[in-house]
C-alpha cells in the first residue's frame, strides 16, 4: 500500500538519527475538545516583542525529535526568538501527522496552530509582525497550508523537503502573500523534486518544487531572478547546492530556493548536504522578514561589537573533537555561528 512505503522512507530518515537533546516539559492547549501538546524553547530574560517560530515535525515523527536534530534550540538560547515545537495527532492510519488539507484525518490543525500562535503571542508578549512557521516534510506541507489559510498570522514560512498538498495546489488563494524559503533535494525519494509525492493516495500531487516556486512567485509578482552556486566546501556528502532568489515584487516578498543537487529527504546540515545548514538559512530569511525590532535589548546590543569565541570544534558528522591539522572541521562560535575551517600545519 502507498502508506506503508511512504512510512518506511520517512522512518528511515528520522528515526535513525536519534535525539541528542533531553526531553522537555510538555505544555497543553485544549483545542476542539482535544488536549494538544507542544514544547517550547524560551530565551533567558524578557520575551516582550520577540519573534515566534513554529517548527513542525515530519510524518510519523514528533516534536521532541525535530527539536533534537534541527538545532532551533540554539536560536532560542542565543536570545533571538521563542521557538515552539507543536505535536501532531494520529491520522487515520495511526501515525503522527499534520492535516495539511490532506484528507487523512478530521483534525483541525489550521485551527490548533492558529490558536497556539495567538496564545503564545499573548502569554509572552511576542511580536505579531515576526511570527513564522517552518517544518520538515509533512511539516513543510503544513507550513504551506498556513500560508494559504492564515497568512494574517505569519510573516513568512519555510519548507525543508516538503511541498503543497493537492488540495492546496488547486484552492490556495491567499489575500496576503507571504515570503517563502524552500530547501529540497533533487533525489528526494519521498517528496520528489519534480513530481511531489509519487505514491498513490491523499499525499499525491502533480506539482514539483519548481511548479510550487512558479505559483508563489506569480502571486508575489517578482520581476528578478538570480541563481548562483553555493561553495562546495564539503565533498564527502556527494551533493552541491544552487541558490535561486526571486525578488522585485512590489510589496517586497521574495522566494528563496536552495536546490540540493543529489540531495535526499534530509534536514540539510544535520545530515545529508553539509554545505548549508537548514536552520541557519531559515532563521536568516525569517529575520529579514521582520518589520520591527524584536526588543529594546536587541536594539541596544546591535551597536555593540561582539567578540566571538570558539566554544566547540566538531568533525563533519557533528561530533566534538580536538583541533586536527590539515583536516576540514566545524568551528562553533559563542554567537551561534558555524564555520568550516582547515588549520594548515
Amino acid at each position: 500500500m502507498w502508506n506503508s512505503r511512504f512510512v518506511t522512507l520517512v522512518l528511515f530518515s528520522f528515526c535513525a538519527f536519534g535525539n541528542p537533546l533531553s526531553a522537555q516539559e510538555e505544555f497543553v492547549l485544549i483545542h476542539d475538545g482535544l488536549e494538544r501538546t507542544y514544547l517550547l524553547d524560551l530565551p533567558d530574560g524578557e520575551t516582550e516583542g520577540m519573534p515566534l517560530v513554529l517548527v513542525l515535525h515530519a510524518y510519523v515523527s514528533s516534536a521532541n525529535i525535530i527539536r533534537g536534530y534541527s538545532g532551533w534550540a540554539d536560536v532560542a538560547e542565543s536570545g533571538d526568538a521563542v521557538v515552539c515545537y507543536p505535536q501532531g495527532t494520529l491520522d487515520d492510519f495511526g501515525f503522527n501527522h499534520w492535516n495539511a488539507n490532506l484528507g487523512i484525518s478530521e483534525t483541525d490543525d489550521i485551527g490548533f496552530l492558529s490558536l497556539l500562535v495567538e496564545t503564545l503571542q499573548e502569554q509572552y508578549g511576542l511580536s505579531a509582525a515576526c511570527t513564522f512557521s517552518c517544518g520538515m516534510s509533512n511539516g513543510g506541507f503544513m507550513s504551506y497550508t498556513l500560508a494559504c489559510e492564515r497568512p494574517d498570522l505569519f510573516s513568512a514560512i519555510g519548507s525543508v523537503a516538503g511541498n503543497m498538498s493537492a488540495y492546496d495546489q488547486v484552492n490556495c488563494n491567499p489575500e496576503t502573500v507571504l515570503p517563502i524559503i524552500h530547501l529540497h533535494g533533487t533525489l528526494d525519494p519521498t517528496v520528489s523534486y519534480n513530481q511531489g509525492v509519487i505514491l498513490d493516495g491523499p499525499w499525491s500531487g502533480g506539482w514539483g518544487v519548481e511548479n510550487v516556486m512558479g505559483y508563489w512567485t506569480g502571486l508575489m509578482g517578482t520581476t528578478e531572478t538570480v541563481e548562483e552556486a553555493v561553495p562546495n566546501t564539503v565533498l564527502f556528502d556527494l551533493s552541491t547546492v544552487d541558490f535561486i532568489r526571486h525578488y522585485g515584487a512590489s510589496d517586497g516578498q521574495e522566494f528563496h530556493h536552495y536546490r540540493v543537487n543529489g540531495g535526499f529527504h534530509d534536514w540539510f546540515g544535520s545530515w545529508g548536504n553539509q554545505d548549508i545548514n537548514s536552520t541557519d538559512l531559515l532563521w536568516e530569511f525569517f529575520s529579514s522578514a521582520c518589520e520591527e525590532t524584536t526588543n529594546s535589548i536587541a536594539s541596544e546590543m546591535a551597536s555593540i561589537p561582539l567578540t566571538r569565541k570558539v566554544v566547540r570544534v566538531m568533525d563533519l558528522m557533528g561530533r566534538t573533537t580536538n583541533v586536527q591539522p590539515n583536516r576540514l572541521q566545524l568551528y562553533l562560535y559563542s554567537d551561534g555561528s558555524v564555520e568550516k575551517r582547515i588549520q594548515i600545519n
